[in-house]
């Protein structure tokens, strides 16, 4: 039987806001769908949204950008928040909410501002995202040389 540290349940926590966060983008990218009127399958590039104005497609791509920026990153972070947590499960866990952190500055960034307005919170998913690679392969290696 596999024996899983108390604390690996804040990992699993983070991995389950990652994921109810990746689905409230969601959200937003159907309400801005019906705000602008783009029906499927067009994606931003379509017929539907070559009607917008440059301004209302800008803010239409952002959302979508955000949402699929989140989808496109989701199983790396989502597997290496819960490898990492079953070897280090009190530091797993805090890298894990900074990514949600980061996650969060890098919508608002985007869709306040643009492509411009990610920066920050892109750093911020940047770091916290390899941390818990590096993190994720030490834990294995650790594991496979004892």
């Amino acid at each position: 039987m596999i024996s899983i540290h108390s604390n690996f349940a804040w990992s699993a926590l983070a991995a389950t806001i990652m994921s109810l966060q990746c689905q409230l983008a969601a959200m937003q990218c159907g309400r801005a769908r019906k705000e602008f009127k783009i029906d499927y399958p067009d994606m931003g590039c379509g017929r539907n949204a070559a009607k917008l104005t440059d301004e209302q497609w800008q803010q239409f791509n952002s959302v979508i950008r955000i949402h699929y920026n989140y989808v496109e990153q989701l199983p790396v972070i989502l597997s290496n928040v819960l490898i990492s947590g079953l070897f280090f499960p009190t530091f797993s866990p805090v890298v894990g909410f900074l990514y949600i952190i980061g996650r969060q500055l890098f919508s608002s960034g985007y869709k306040s501002k643009g492509p411009k307005g990610r920066l920050v919170g892109a750093v911020l998913i940047h770091l916290s995202m390899f941390t818990l690679m590096g993190s994720s392969f030490y834990g294995i290696y650790k594991t496979l040389m004892s």
